[in-house]
């Protein structure tokens, strides 16, 4: 047994003041929203970062070849996949456990990580073993996830309503997308000045970029907070006399392996519980689809231009920076969200990239047949288009993701968010670490070298191929999918309502027709029958 500590009582009220400065129905302000958004600096913009330069760095100045880059990078993700399923059962029941009634359940976590991420600097150091950029990326990769399973969860615990949830995330996908166009900006700029052959340049934007990360994420934890135990569902840990879970102590050896299979079995029945709800599973086809190719067309593209459009790295990555002009474009999407809902915003957005899908193929096949000025013009204006095309289809599943737990909670009677993230992050890692091991083999099968100046003809149509048609079959998919998400302010109004209904002592088999109707769309599961 732990004994209690002294002053027990006044612990616990800080613990609470500390934990809910705010009250979940209170408006939340802008300068709220930018605190909270402050944070995707680091989540957001370590995409951009990674999958832009990494492989292109470790190919010219670490000796790696592409098929090995990219299955380092594959391989990394997979492992920070199993990690992430740890951090999303961890998370969502560390209020059980002393530590993390002291320092949040949520909060505990995104303590952890701006030290950690300073040890990517490594990443950007050429000469250094193989070992250590495998054993230091997996690491980036795992914190990354620990910062996630935390994040991702804030818009939950920080407010109660639709717009309220929708305005945090639109303000955090607006910095997320600015930090992220900004290091595209920085990095074409930095490369056009010392020279994109020279490791000097890649070092010192990214070693920058990299400490920004870890401050951006201070800010955050000192602006956020989250619910309390006891509006979480744990308030009967702070209530135990002694303050504490009580903690079996000198277990045998047999006692102890039950106890942790029982642990696995456990957290494997939650996270397949989340798999139950309809409307998940299909957030996560179009999640997972989305990002993934978003991840196969970040990791070619910079290849691409290079090499099947004729042009430098640098500006490749000022094209994709011009991607900062979605970024303002970020509130309309909130606004026409609440209005409108996410179905209406996935097809227009997946037809419209289907297009610009076809003016990049169509400026591909013009190189050296129009005029460069005017092919130059046509090839950017292509560019831009799918990058607006697109970035509504980027921002719903972080938008939406909020809301998942809502109707889950009308079937579990508790609020999981962060077991869903778990879940959703684990195979998010999956997905696309196998991605990047495709993607290495089949560049490497089509013979694709970077470390050469020009490619043989197979490389170059296997690349362009690969970038393109990856992303279109995607978006094929998700067109399907999308037209039965009926998740919106709506929807998620009903099922808000019905849980606090039945909260409040309400039999669910007395529930309205038509609302039966909604929450077994959403949930996929025989409602009050």
């Amino acid at each position: 047994m732990i004994r209690p500590r002294r002053g027990d009582g006044q612990d616990r009220q800080d613990d609470k003041t500390r934990l809910h400065r705010h009250s979940r129905n209170a408006p939340i302000t802008l300068g709220n929203a930018i605190g909270y958004g402050i944070g995707d600096i680091f989540g957001g913009g370590q995409l951009t970062l990674i999958g832009t330069y990494l492989v292109l760095f470790w190919t010219r100045f670490c000796g790696m070849s592409i098929s090995l880059a990219q299955s380092v990078v594959g391989l990394s993700a997979i492992i920070s996949g199993v990690a992430a399923l740890s951090f999303g059962i961890l998370g969502d029941n560390l209020y059980r456990f002393p530590i993390g009634r002291h320092f949040g359940r949520r909060h505990f976590f995104l303590m952890l990580v701006p030290p950690l991420i300073l040890v990517g600097i490594l990443l950007w150091i050429p000469g250094l073993p193989f070992v250590v950029y495998f054993l230091v990326y997996v690491l980036w990769v795992t914190v990354a996830q620990l910062f996630a399973s935390a994040y991702n969860t804030l818009p939950g615990e920080m407010a109660y309503g639709f717009d309220d949830r929708t305005k945090l995330s639109t303000v955090r996908l607006l910095i997320s997308g600015a930090s992220g166009t900004l290091i595209l900006l920085i990095g074409g700029g930095t490369l056009s000045v010392f020279g994109e052959h020279r490791p000097a340049g890649y070092m010192m934007f990214t070693i920058a970029i990299t400490i920004c990360f870890a401050l951006a994420v201070f800010i955050c934890w000192k602006s956020t907070w989250e619910m309390t135990p006891e509006e979480a569902g744990f308030g009967r840990y702070v209530n135990d006399a002694a303050g504490k879970a009580k903690v079996e102590s000198h277990l045998s050896v047999r006692a102890e392996v039950k106890l942790w299979r029982h642990r696995l079995a456990v957290m494997f029945r939650e996270y397949a519980s989340t798999l139950r709800i309809a409307i998940f599973r299909r957030h996560l086809a179009l999640y997972l689809l989305m990002l993934t190719a978003g991840d196969v067309f970040g990791q070619t593209f910079v290849f691409f231009v290079i090499y099947d459009w004729n042009k430098s790295a640098a500006f490749a990555s000022l094209l994709l920076s011009s991607g900062i002009i979605t970024v303002p474009l970020n509130p309309l999407f909130g606004a026409t969200m609440i209005k409108v809902g996410p179905k209406r915003m996935y097809q227009a957005s997946f037809a419209a990239s289907l297009i610009g899908l076809a003016w990049i193929f169509a400026a591909w096949r013009l190189v050296g047949v129009i005029a460069e000025p005017w092919w130059t013009v046509f090839a950017v204006a292509g560019a831009l288009f799918f990058f607006i095309a697109k970035a509504p289809s980027g921002y719903l599943p972080w938008a939406v993701f909020p809301f998942i737990a809502d109707v889950d909670q009308v079937v579990s009677g508790r609020y999981r968010a962060s077991t869903f993230t778990g879940i959703q992050a684990g195979l998010r890692q999956l997905t696309s670490g196998l991605s990047s091991i495709v993607v290495g083999a089949i560049l490497g099968f089509v013979g694709f070298d970077s470390s050469r100046r020009v490619q043989s003809v197979l490389a170059g149509n296997g690349l362009g191929a690969l970038m393109i048609g990856w992303y279109a079959l995607s978006v094929v998919i998700c067109i399907v999918v999308a037209r039965r998400f009926n998740l919106d302010k709506r929807t998620d109004g009903i099922a808000l309502a019905e849980s606090a209904r039945v909260a409040s002592g309400g039999d669910p088999r007395s529930v309205d027709s038509s609302v039966r109707v909604t929450l077994e769309d959403l949930t996929g599961q025989p409602y009050g029958r």
